[in-house]
């Protein structure tokens, strides 16, 4: 996702400085990280009974607190190692 962003944003970005470039990326990220959460919660509450009469599934598409908080430090790690190795190379 930060690919995405860093590509998507590339206009946006401001040469010589990579901390600004850096927060931009990474708040573009989280951003998308933030409103996958919502939609796992959106889907936990909406179809697990669709689910269940239509096709006589338990589906649950939302994990526990825990879940939540490692999928958003998975999304801050990998775009800060994503925008450290894109930023690094681009200055070298």
């Amino acid at each position: 996702m930060a690919m995405f962003m860093a590509a998507y944003l590339k206009n946006h970005l401001v040469p010589e400085i990579n901390i600004k470039n850096t927060l931009i990326v990474v708040g573009a990220t989280l951003f998308i990280g933030v409103i996958w959460e919502f939609s796992e919660y959106i889907a936990n509450q909406i179809l697990i009974d669709p689910f269940y009469r239509w096709f006589g599934i338990r589906a649950y598409f939302m994990g526990d607190l825990p879940d939540t908080v490692s999928d958003m430090l998975m999304d801050i790690l990998g775009a800060l190692t994503f925008t450290s190795l894109y930023f690094s190379k681009k200055k070298g």
